[in-house]
């Protein structure tokens, strides 16, 4: 029986989905078992220990039930990839018929649960006035015409989505080849490849012809979209798609054509333009997520071929005292811009191998062309954000958001290790960042090129998500408490520092990468803490100490508080780091057993450590604004913004990091309720009480003192009095002095 309106309207597909990750589910344990099988028993039983005919007849046998497993994984997958289409195919029409009901009911008209127009004149008035709807009551041979063409419409997509259904039976009752490995009628691996290559071609020519320019109906678009989406984690059905399209050189001009669509041509259509364009972003992703097949080894060799050809594309073509261009782009900026589109789910050697890829074009080193990506006119602003016109700095940042590759692609490796990369070092020394053409290179020998205000983004959030192992991180969120990193994230950020080391007297790091360096430094607060603290005697070491799962920095405080000074320029980031440095202070003190005494030599230790923090802030506070460079305003601006992080973290309470719930460290610092003194410290937000709440003269003293009066001593106690003013000012003094020399 023919399925029906009131079918399509009510039906559930989810189950569809479920049983084919089910399917899907299967095909993996066959193939775990398939390895098992191979490793265990034949590799037990192929040893020269069993001879004979026995042994012979075994070895035939064992053959064909490894390809059974083989073809039994096959068959799972293949089984789980019909449903998707099922699954892909039914909620397309599904939406059709929907979409036909909503635009039914959008002109006025009631739809029953049959599927049945009739119009509503009240709703036509409100929705089309009252001068449409008086033309229909007084005209009924018209109303009765607009019902009757709605109900064709709908019928239509009722009609369409039961050819739909009869279409995907035929593929469920065809018979498939029989394979010519396994046993005979057992496992089949060939079912499903044929309909998922037929829908992915089908899904191919729409996307074939909006590349050649044409105009395919809605209907096809939405069709192809949900092809596209649906079957996208099918590496199969990607391949087909992407082949079918013309290659990687198709997909770039298909990617280009979407673009001029949603920002150019078509706005209207936006958001279906730029779905399309994630459909195959993540396709893309699928096809290439296994580096050993043909179709990977193929695409990359076209695609370095591809990605440094020119190609048209609108947003380039404009006048350059309006917009960027005039100038065809190069296909590894659109391949780029196409995948910050998709989701975050690329295969590791693909992000890696185009990252490369792009590099070789690029480095004079390997025979490229520092130039190769500029273009006219600037690209900065909301308007340009889709573009990457600087394609390495683009696949950076789709590599920050997995963090595991970005640590391998960034990893310099240890001293003196073969086989590691240079990456990181050419990013931060080497590499031109100036993408925007300024004409030919001057008499002096000076470049005329520019950066954009975007430039080294992506850089930064790679850098950060190497170096702490997780996706980058927005700078008003508290960092991680006590975290803890590989090896290879630790050389990543030692390495970094010592490359961002602005020198004796140097002042901040570019601007882009102030507040990303900020997170990571102070995700790496428990190493900092102690680098600051002069008495561990922490030596530069381009290695790093600790275990595999629990490395450490070892960075000197010379290198350490002059990148920590350069971040600072950013408000927010040295109140982030601030923040973090606070944070290990409280830490210690929380964990200093109770009953012990101000002369107790763990109590010493710990508030020369808090001493020693907060000497090295308040320095570099001091430098940025004693800096006779900085603006005057600059510095108003600057210490205002801290005064609103740093105060106001002494009196709101805050979630974060990993383990119990800590205030903002208010406890430690000066107020005994929170709440009740909130109001009075946010009234006396002025320049003398500030001023003085952000010295680490007052920060400390209230900290010994909060400690003494809850450990039951008295805050006029000679041995109070000593802790405050002989170990911890005595080491904020020191390491104030300290760090103010480095900064000179």
């Amino acid at each position: 029986m023919a399925i029906s309106y009131e079918d399509i309207i009510n039906s559930d597909l989810g189950d569809l989905e479920t049983a084919a990750k089910s399917w899907e589910t299967m095909g993996k344990r066959f193939g775990t078992l398939g390895g098992h099988y191979r490793d265990h028993v034949r590799a037990a039983v192929d040893a020269d220990s069993w001879q004979g005919k026995a042994a012979h007849k075994f070895g035939q046998w064992g053959r064909k039930t490894a390809e059974e497993y083989d073809q039994a994984k096959g068959e799972a997958h293949g089984v789980a990839a019909l449903l998707r289409l099922a699954h892909a195919t039914l909620t397309a029409r599904k939406k059709a018929v929907e979409a036909v009901r909503d635009d039914a009911q959008d002109e006025g008209l009631d739809v029953d649960s049959r599927g049945r127009c009739t119009m509503n004149l009240e709703k036509v008035e409100a929705k089309k006035g009252k001068k449409v709807a008086d033309e229909y009551r007084e005209d009924k041979q018209a109303r009765a015409m607009a019902e009757e063409n709605w109900n064709k419409a709908i019928k239509k997509a009722v009609r369409e989505t039961q050819e739909a259904d009869a279409a995907l039976k035929e593929i469920f009752m065809a018979d498939p080849k029989e394979p010519e490995r396994g046993l005979p009628n057992g496992f089949n691996g060939a079912i499903g490849d044929e309909a998922v290559k037929k829908s992915a071609k089908r899904a191919a020519e729409t996307y074939k012809d909006i590349r050649d320019g044409k105009n395919p109906s809605p209907e096809e678009l939405r069709e192809a979209g949900i092809l596209a989406r649906g079957l996208d984690d099918d590496p199969v059905f990607s391949r087909t798609l992407i082949n079918s399209i013309g290659g990687p050189e198709g997909l770039i001009k298909t990617h280009n054509r979407l673009d001029d669509l949603a920002y150019a041509d078509d706005t209207d259509r936006k958001k279906t333009f730029l779905s399309l364009d994630k459909g195959l972003a993540v396709n893309l992703a699928s096809a290439t997520k296994e580096p050993n097949t043909a179709f990977y080894k193929e695409f990359q060799a076209k695609m370095r071929d591809v990605g440094l050809k020119k190609y048209d594309m609108k947003l380039v073509a404009q006048d350059p005292g309006d917009a960027p261009g005039p100038g065809p782009v190069r296909g590894y900026q659109s391949l780029v811009s196409l995948m910050q589109r998709g989701d975050d789910d690329y295969g590791k050697q693909f992000l890696t191998d185009t990252a490369d890829s792009i590099r070789v074009a690029e480095d004079e080193d390997q025979n490229g062309d520092p130039d190769v990506w500029d273009l006219q006119g600037n690209f900065d602003g909301k308007k340009y954000a889709h573009f990457a016109n600087d394609p390495y700095d683009g696949i950076l940042d789709v590599m920050s958001r997995q963090p595991d590759v970005a640590t391998e692609y960034l990893d310099p490796g240890e001293p003196g290790e073969k086989g590691k990369n240079d990456n990181l070092a050419y990013l931060l020394n080497d590499r031109d960042w100036k993408t925007v053409d300024g004409g030919p290179v001057s008499p002096d020998g000076s470049d005329p090129d520019q950066e954009t205000s975007h430039s080294r983004q992506g850089l930064a959030h790679a850098l950060e998500a190497a170096a702490t192992g997780e996706q980058p991180q927005d700078i008003k969120e508290p960092a991680r408490l006590d975290a803890t990193h590989t090896k290879a994230e630790a050389r990543v950020m030692n390495r970094a520092i010592e490359f961002l080391d602005p020198g004796q007297g140097g002042g901040a790091i570019h601007l882009n990468l102030q507040e990303p360096m900020a997170n990571a430094l102070a995700d790496y607060a428990p190493d900092t803490h102690r680098s600051l603290y002069s008495a561990d005697n922490v030596r530069d070491d381009p290695s790093v100490s600790g275990s595999e799962g629990d490395a450490q920095l070892s960075a000197s405080p010379e290198k350490l508080i002059r990148v920590m000074r350069g971040a600072s320029e950013s408000p927010d980031a040295y109140s982030k780091i601030y923040d973090a440095e606070r944070a290990q202070i409280q830490q210690g003190i929380a964990k200093l057993p109770d009953g012990l005494t101000p002369e107790h030599e763990d109590v010493i230790d710990q508030m020369r450590r808090a001493g020693a923090g907060m000497g090295a802030m308040e320095a570099i506070k001091e430098d940025i604004v004693g800096d006779e460079a900085n603006d005057e305003l600059d510095k108003i601006q600057w210490k205002a913004k801290i005064k609103y992080h740093v105060i106001g973290g002494l009196v709101t309470p805050v979630g974060g990091g990993r383990g119990d719930p800590l205030q903002r460290f208010v406890d430690t610092w000066a107020w005994e309720d929170a709440n009740e003194e909130s109001a009075a410290v946010r009234k006396a937000l002025n320049e003398e009480n500030t001023d003085l709440w952000l010295s680490s003269d007052f920060q400390i003293r209230n900290m010994v003192n909060r400690w003494a009066t809850s450990s039951g001593h008295s805050e006029d106690d000679p041995s109070v009095t000593n802790l405050t003013a002989r170990e911890a000012m005595g080491q904020r003094n020191e390491a104030r002095r300290d760090a103010s020399q480095y900064l000179k």
